[in-house]
């Protein structure tokens, strides 16, 4: 078949096939125009697809990702999937032992790991250090936003902005029974989306089923192409700040989100808060991978 490109199939932020959050790698993706890269987004409709390339700077490999609706300067599942397939599936050498370094939109992301006789583990992404941005005073309006009561948001801790690379209002609300029945007002979302841009809304509950846990979150972003996200690499980042800024909970060490359950593709993403002096001095995610199978579909004219 001529005119094809293939491509790696990957679910993120689990250990057990079906589960996480689904990517598609596109190998030697040097020849594709941005607007090709986004008609196969849209084609292949996953939460994200990533295009590897020649790194333009001292970078291991250029990678560019894009949604269904649009490209993102970074992200999350896209990072850690594509720093598995690289190390495990490729066998690539980075010029750094123990660290790969991965050019995007937004600069460079370094990608810790470990390597034991070829076996993969550890993946854990450095993210920007937070912008703390506007906070939603009005509560009411949040609440209507996510179709619960405003007394189901947690009423000591804000509704805010938090930045990572990219912008997620973080909603903290006070029960799993309210985040499990969550749904999003679209046509209210596009009301505020016309006064500030915000890549989606990540709403997350510290109560949970398992105390292995740390949180139980849903994100949702359908003005990207993602109606609802499994597992999202780059709000979990802005969640850990936002739960370290307002003394929630100690992620000093690596603690465990959950996402996804509602969706039927549960997933667990790790976070830790580096910290000097009190202030964030390192921001930490990462996850498993597994490997579901490759194909190949035409390159658009």
């Amino acid at each position: 078949m001529g005119n094809t490109i293939k491509f790696q199939l990957m679910d993120v932020f689990t250990s057990e096939p079906f589960g996480g959050n689904p990517l598609a790698i596109f190998d030697n993706a040097d020849g594709l125009t941005a607007e090709q890269m986004q008609k196969i987004a849209k084609e292949l409709n996953l939460s994200e697809s990533v295009f590897l390339n020649k790194a333009s700077n001292d970078a291991d490999v250029k990678m560019r990702i894009f949604t269904p609706g649009m490209e993102l300067p970074t992200a999350g599942h896209p990072t850690v999937g594509t720093a598995y397939y690289l190390l495990k599936e490729k066998g690539i050498k980075p010029k750094k032992d123990g660290e790969l370094l991965l050019e995007q939109n937004i600069g460079n992301i370094n990608v810790h790991y470990e390597n034991q006789e070829g076996e993969i583990s550890k993946i854990l992404m450095e993210q920007p250090l937070p912008k703390f941005e506007q906070t939603f005073k009005d509560k009411k309006l949040v609440a209507s936003l996510l179709s619960i009561e405003e007394d189901e948001i947690e009423e000591d801790f804000p509704c805010r902005i938090v930045n990572c690379g990219n912008p997620f209002l973080i909603v903290p609300v006070k029960s799993l029974e309210s985040v499990q029945k969550l749904k999003l007002n679209s046509e209210l979302f596009g009301e505020i989306l016309d006064e500030i841009f915000i890549t989606g809304v990540m709403a997350f509950t510290l109560e949970t089923e398992d105390q292995e846990y740390i949180s139980h979150s849903r994100m949702f972003a359908p003005h990207i192409g993602v109606p609802e996200d499994p597992a999202t690499g780059s709000a979990h980042g802005p969640l850990a700040c936002y739960l370290h800024n307002y003394n929630m909970a100690d992620l000093s060490e690596l603690s465990i989100g959950k996402q996804g359950y509602e969706m039927g593709r549960p997933s667990q993403v790790k976070m830790r808060i580096i910290q000097e002096s009190g202030k964030i001095s390192g921001v930490m995610i990462g996850g498993s991978c597994v490997t579901m199978g490759n194909g190949e579909i035409r390159i658009p004219e």
